[in-house]
């Protein structure tokens, strides 16, 4: 199995490969052979080949739909190549970006897995789009943190060419510019996702009634609203168990980070604590009632990892302290964290059969010209259906 292999294969790189910076590079090359090699997977590459074989071949079905302007500019130059040199394009922009993001950690090769454990699947794979916005905002956080405003700003501009959800990244202006009201904001968004997940439908369909009928927004809501896959429901399964493990370690880690002074930079902490609360609100209280809006507590996640690495070692972002490091727990802790992180795909009967028939493009090489992709997104639909996942299919 691809997926197990390739993290077992990161998991001993890490334990064994003792020249950290070596440790680094072979991760990141290891993570772009596994995503670049991938044959199509999933089942968002489906709605991503759609948008390719129209704008590039003029073969255009009726789930057609245009994407942010970054993409589509890759796409028409790139995709020139075909639809796999796509995939291998955005694989070298993503992992050189996380490459960067990691290098500021002591243990680099460590974040590369914990990066991996959260979105190798979810995002890396499938929501591609959204794989080069979150890179690209990992990649600024060095800039925002050195008040290198100007290229922070440009970079999340960037960032939201590829998905529009990055525009979310302006908010770490705030702890730069309003200080004072960051905690303000941080501890709004967490009671805001406390009242979503309490009264989820009643604040929609009010912000349905205010919004314009003829509005994008009102259009999507009204979608979430009526569709059986996508509207409020309580969803806690055995990710719940995870996500009050995370919140547990973040209170740890804000704790001895106060405690002991460990902060390199101004401002720096309340930068931690607005990503750490967009994270906790989106992708834990209201994900549990609308799984769709995790997607926006995923930019949260790089500022919950620089936060708990506090428990890891040294970083560009917080000193080493040596009496936390002889008797820390909470390291373990986290390390069982991104283990179940990386077996909790595994639960979920969609990415399980993904998963488990994963297969590389060495494996199909003489089937990666488009008409031969075009049965595979058909006989994938088939099963998407047969699975029920129907609404997910785009062919």
């Amino acid at each position: 199995m691809i997926y197990i292999l390739y993290f077992i294969t990161l998991f001993m790189v890490y334990a064994f490969l003792t020249h950290r910076k070596q440790a680094l590079i072979v991760a990141i090359i290891i993570t772009f052979l596994f995503i670049a090699l991938s044959y199509p997977a999933g089942g968002d590459w489906i709605g991503y080949f759609i948008n390719y074989d129209c704008k590039v071949n003029d073969v255009c079905q009726p789930g057609f739909v245009l994407f942010e302007p970054g993409y589509e500019f890759i796409v028409s130059i790139v995709g020139l190549l075909g639809y796999q040199s796509i995939i291998i394009f955005i694989a070298i922009i993503n992992m050189t970006l996380v490459y960067h993001f990691a290098k500021d950690f002591d243990r680099g090769c460590y974040i590369v897995i914990a990066i991996m454990s959260m979105f190798l699947w979810s995002v890396y794979i499938e929501a591609i789009r959204q794989a080069i916005a979150m890179s690209i905002i990992m990649f600024s956080i060095h800039s925002l943190i050195c008040k290198n405003m100007k290229r922070f700003v440009i970079l999340v501009t960037i960032a939201s060419t590829f998905h529009i959800t990055a525009i979310i990244g302006f908010l770490f202006l705030i702890p730069i510019y309003f200080r004072a009201f960051t905690k303000v904001i941080s501890y709004g968004f967490l009671i805001s996702g406390l009242f979503f997940f309490l009264f989820s439908t009643d604040i929609l369909s009010l912000a349905l009634m205010v919004l314009p009928t003829d509005s994008i927004a009102s259009q999507k809501l009204n979608f979430y609203l009526n569709s059986d896959q996508y509207r409020p429901i309580l969803s806690i399964g055995t990710g719940t168990v995870l996500d009050i493990l995370m919140l547990m370690i973040i209170s740890v880690s804000f704790y001895r980070i106060k405690k002991n002074a460990l902060s390199k930079h101004q401002h720096l902490n309340n930068i931690m604590l607005l990503g750490s609360c967009l994270y906790v609100t989106f992708a834990i209280f209201i994900g549990k009632m609308m799984p769709v809006m995790t997607r926006i507590g995923w930019y949260g996640m790089p500022f919950v990892l620089i936060l708990i690495y506090v428990n890891i070692g040294e970083s560009f972002y917080y000193k080493k302290h040596t009496r936390l490091m002889k008797s820390n727990f909470t390291k373990y802790y986290i390390y069982a964290y991104f283990v179940l992180q990386i077996a909790r795909p595994f639960s979920y009967d969609y990415s399980n059969y993904n998963i488990l028939h994963q297969q590389t493009i060495i494996e199909n090489i003489d089937a990666l010209d488009d008409s031969s992709l075009r049965e595979a997104a058909k006989e994938k639909c088939l099963i998407l259906t047969n699975m029920g996942y129907d609404y997910l299919c785009s062919i």
